[in-house]
C-alpha cells in the first residue's frame, strides 16, 4: 500500500477539473495542488489537523504533503481542482526564486495547506479566474495552455499576497536544499514495509547524519524517525479500516518488526490499539451520526 499518486510530471504538467467527489483516500504527489469550494463544504485532513473549507473557500496544498479529502457538514460539495507542476509554469528567473521557495516547499512547522476564506479577498474575483482556467483547459482553443500558465501565475500572485501573516513569516526561514533531498519521502513511503536507517537515508542524499536529521526537521517539522512511523501507523490505519488482515499481516506489510512493535507504536501515535481502531470503526459504521 502506498500513499504516493504517481502523475506523469513530463507529459501531464496540469490536471484540472471540477467534481463533486468528497471523499478521498490518504496520498501524496510532487504537484502543486489549489481547492476552491464552488458548492458546500468538506475538510482537509492531515496528520490530525483538519481544515474546513466553505462555499467561496480556498487552499492551496504543498506539495509531498499527505493529506485525505473527507465529507464536511454538508453531503454536497462541488469544487474546483487544480494540480500542477510549477515548474512548468516557466516563470521569470527574478520572480522564480521567490515564488518556488514560498509554495514548493511548506514553511517550518508548517500546516498541510494555505488556506484563504471568502471575507479575505475578492472572492468573486478569484472564482471567475478559476473557472474560466478549468473551462480553458477542457476547450483547449489556440493557445489555451499560455492562457492557463497566465491564470496559474495570476492566482499564486493573489494566494502569496492574502495568505496568513505566519505564513509568509515562516518562509523566511527556509533555507536552501539539493533537490534530492525531497525525494526522501517518496523513498520512505516506497520502503517502509522494509528496514529504514537514518544514517542510511542521509547517505543517499549525500549529507551528513546531523546535517540530514537538522535539515528534515527544519523542513517537515518532525524527526526523520518520526516521520517513518507516521508513514506507517498511517498504512496500518488503512489495512485496520479497509481490510480483515490480520495483525501479523499488517505488521509486516508496513515495517514494523512484529504484532508487539506495530501495536505499541500504533497507541503512542494514534492513542488507542489497532483493536480499538477497528471496534472504533465498525461503531460509527453501525451507528451513524444523525441529523435533526
Amino acid at each position: 500500500m502506498q500513499f504516493f499518486e504517481y502523475i506523469d510530471l513530463l507529459n501531464q504538467p496540469y490536471d484540472i477539473f471540477i467534481t463533486e467527489s468528497t471523499h478521498c483516500d490518504p496520498h501524496w504527489h510532487y504537484y502543486c495542488e489549489i481547492l476552491f469550494l464552488l458548492e458546500g463544504s468538506l475538510s482537509i485532513c492531515s496528520d490530525g489537523k483538519q481544515e474546513t473549507l466553505s462555499c467561496g473557500d480556498l487552499c492551496f496544498i504543498y506539495p509531498l504533503q499527505i493529506h485525505e479529502i473527507c465529507p464536511a457538514e454538508t453531503q454536497i460539495a462541488r469544487y474546483a481542482v487544480l494540480k500542477f507542476d510549477i515548474h512548468a509554469l516557466h516563470l521569470p528567473h527574478v520572480y522564480s526564486t521567490s515564488l518556488h521557495s514560498f509554495f514548493a516547499r511548506p514553511p517550518l512547522a508548517a500546516d498541510l495547506c494555505i488556506p484563504i476564506y471568502q471575507n479575505d479577498w475578492d472572492s468573486a474575483t478569484i472564482k471567475t479566474l478559476i473557472l474560466q482556467t478549468v473551462q480553458e483547459y477542457q476547450q483547449q482553443k489556440e493557445c489555451y495552455m499560455l492562457q492557463v500558465h497566465a491564470n496559474l501565475s495570476t492566482l499564486l500572485i493573489q494566494i502569496m499576497r492574502n495568505a496568513p501573516e505566519s505564513a509568509r513569516q515562516n518562509h523566511s526561514l527556509i533555507t536552501e536544499k539539493a533537490d534530492f533531498f525531497y525525494q526522501i519521502p517518496e523513498y520512505i513511503d516506497t520502503h517502509s514495509n522494509t528496514p529504514l536507517q537514518v544514517q542510511e537515508l542521509a547517505e543517499l542524499c549525500h549529507m551528513s547524519y546531523s546535517h540530514f536529521a537538522k535539515c528534515f526537521r527544519e523542513t517537515y517539522g518532525r524527526s526523520c524517525k518520526d516521520y517513518i512511523n507516521y508513514i506507517r501507523v498511517n498504512k496500518a490505519q488503512e489495512y485496520l479500516l479497509h481490510t480483515n488482515h490480520d495483525l501479523n499481516y499488517i505488521a509486516m506489510e508496513c515495517g514494523f518488526f512484529d504484532c508487539s512493535h506495530l501495536i505499541r507504536t500504533y497507541k503512542q501515535w494514534r492513542g488507542i490499539t489497532p483493536k480499538q481502531e477497528r471496534i472504533k470503526s465498525s461503531q460509527n459504521i453501525n451507528h451513524p451520526k444523525t441529523t435533526s
